[in-house]
């Protein structure tokens, strides 16, 4: 009988412990992908003494959520250390991508001297890396919160049902020189996902 009791109280604790992980998942308290701050380097590779410079393209984290009133649609936040609505000469380039049933999703938005660009979704066809079919997206730049939000009609991305996992959640950014001014267009400062503090999987809700 105590054995039963004890057995009881283990099984509830955990459910207790359980739940809330899963109803937290998906916001800014329990992201998806968290990452380490002051890690924009040059080319993506060589360390930058002086980060303050490049805060608006530090990654913080990244999460994906659902709304019931809007199933049909799945959010994508990405979280900047120190978010702005216009660059000063750069252009900034903000991404995430995931995988799901063997193909490779992606959201971008670019910000330049001009301002807010346009908030896109890419997907690949054919089982590759390869982003071949484009749309534009409904999404917010929220400057005070420091939040890049996309939100992606889910059958662009092949409806995904209810208990999918979207794996491989991977957030970037980038400075490069804009279109208008002459200059290569390369990737001059990265924040890149290799050096992730946490980077989970996703479960669609509805």
């Amino acid at each position: 009988m105590k054995i039963k009791i004890v057995g009881i109280f283990v099984c509830m604790l955990l459910i207790t412990t359980i739940l809330p992980m899963t109803a937290l998942a998906g916001d800014p308290e329990n992201p998806e992908f968290v990452d380490k701050i002051r890690d924009v380097k040059l080319f993506g590779v060589f360390i930058i003494p002086f980060q303050m410079e490049y805060k608006y393209v530090d990654i913080v984290a990244a999460w994906l959520h659902e709304e019931s009133v809007t199933p049909d649609y799945l959010s994508v936040s990405l979280q900047i250390r120190d978010l702005e609505a216009k660059t000063e000469s750069l252009e900034a380039i903000y991404s995430v991508d995931w995988a799901w049933n063997n193909h490779l999703i992606l959201v971008v938005l670019h910000i330049n001297p001009d301002g807010i660009g346009t908030f896109d979704v890419g997907r690949s066809l054919d089982y590759n890396d390869d982003i071949e079919e484009w749309i534009t997206c409904d999404g917010m730049v929220d400057v005070e919160q420091n939040i890049i939000t996309w939100s992606v009609p889910k059958e662009f991305i092949g409806n995904p049902p209810k208990g999918a996992t979207i794996e491989n959640i991977y957030p970037l950014t980038s400075l490069r020189f804009t279109d208008a001014s002459g200059m290569p267009l390369m990737d001059l400062f990265k924040d890149l996902s290799l050096n992730a503090k946490t980077s989970k999987e996703y479960v669609i809700q509805y």
